[in-house]
């Protein structure tokens, strides 16, 4: 191996490991424009992460602002829940002192010998104790009677303690009521604003704000941040010709292991910007030729964005062109010869000139011979000591390793 051909593969590598890097951060800032404008169509898949960023902040200060007020709020809510249970003990034990004496004094009247009093829809204290005091006139009541009726005047005093002692304990449970809503009314205040700033990144802020966090955790010096504030349809050209070239790298690898193909700089160089413009022009003329490219289902065709447009299958399009570049090349002619030209696949004339025998080298992908013949004379022009049976003019093939 010569010097030459060594700096040459060590300039390759260096260009793979470039389009390695620079393609990861592309597409994954493209990919989040396009989880983005899933989540949220009207942002067109742009964002702002510095503006995402003090959104965040300022929810979080609104949030620290009203801690305190959470933390009373939480308490109010379990003390207003402590004062209604120990006030509906308390009716539910005079509901049943209430029963108990109704069912006494029924006893009482029947073994007097009186007439049942008339039924009335709530307790009235003051009529039970007209009916004890009924029952307590009559001279031929057992003096047993008497003392049950001594007895149910002992309760009913008790009941009536027990009525008056609910007035506090709701007085009590409408302090802290009136407490649990105040405090409710400022915390809702709060969060209505943190909800407006949030709004304005649609429904989705906090999953929004964990991609873009590790968004920027993953690319260095930001440039992540500033990717994602580009229009889609820029950063997707981008991305396409980045692919292209990287394409391109994918062919010139096996070429250059290849020892039986001489790869230098112009060739790493040429092929590499080739594989960029035909990944961009295939991208191009697909993006025009193909309606469904940029439909996604449910989506009104005018409402179609860049952003809409799947990283994947744009990422497919330039890798394939970059490997494929001089196939692509005749197939764009061809379909311009179509529709501009008027002609017509398998019709007419052949649409390639031959090219001279001395310029006829086999593409290794099968294209049009006198593309690779120009660039094979272009090859030996710059490299004029080389013999014309030098296996350096053989042009770059992809596969194993002869």
């Amino acid at each position: 191996m010569t010097l030459k051909r060594w700096f040459a593969g060590f300039f390759l590598l260096l260009l793979m490991v470039m389009a390695l890097f620079v393609n990861s951060i592309l597409f994954s800032a493209r990919s989040f424009q396009h989880n983005l404008y899933t989540v949220d169509p009207g942002s067109g898949g742009v964002i702002s992460l510095a503006e995402l960023a003090a959104v965040d902040v300022q929810v979080a200060e609104l949030e620290r602002q009203t801690a305190p007020q959470r933390g009373e709020a939480a308490q109010a809510e379990q003390k207003a829940a402590t004062a209604q249970l120990e006030l509906d003990t308390a009716r539910d034990a005079i509901a049943a002192m209430q029963v108990k004496l109704l069912s006494v004094v029924a006893d009482l009247e029947e073994r007097a010998g009186l007439p049942p009093a008339a039924a009335t829809g709530a307790f009235d204290t003051a009529d039970i104790a007209q009916r004890l005091e009924r029952i307590g006139a009559q001279r031929a009541t057992a003096t047993q009677t008497r003392e049950a009726v001594i007895a149910a005047r002992a309760d009913l005093i008790k009941l009536a303690d027990a009525e008056e002692a609910l007035g506090p304990k709701e007085e009590d449970l409408a302090r802290l009521e009136a407490e649990k809503r105040r405090i409710g009314e400022f915390i809702e205040t709060s969060n209505r604003a943190a909800l407006g700033l949030k709004g304005q990144f649609g429904d989705n802020f906090q999953r929004i704000r964990n991609e873009a966090r590790a968004l920027e955790a993953s690319s260095p010096f930001g440039l992540g941040s500033k990717l994602v504030s580009m229009h889609p349809t820029f950063l997707t050209t981008l991305l396409v010709c980045l692919m292209g070239a990287l394409g391109a790298l994918l062919y010139l690898f096996p070429a250059y292991l290849n020892r039986a193909n001489n790869i230098y700089f112009a060739d790493i160089v040429v092929r590499l910007v080739f594989g960029m413009v035909t990944a961009l022009a295939f991208y191009i003329v697909a993006n025009a030729s193909i309606a469904g490219l940029t439909f996604m289902p449910g989506q009104d065709a005018t409402t179609n964005a860049g952003a809409s447009l799947n990283p994947f299958a744009v990422s497919l399009i330039g890798i394939t062109a970059g490997i494929m570049a001089d196939d692509i090349a005749a197939w764009i002619r061809e379909r311009g010869r179509e529709v501009f030209g008027g002609a017509r696949p398998g019709g007419g004339a052949a649409t390639t000139s031959a090219a001279p025998a001395g310029d006829s080298m086999p593409n290794p992908h099968g294209g049009p011979v006198g593309l690779m013949g120009s660039f094979q004379a272009a090859g030996r022009d710059a490299r004029a000591n080389a013999q014309p049976s030098d296996p350096g003019d053989t042009p770059p093939r992809g596969g194993a390793v002869g």
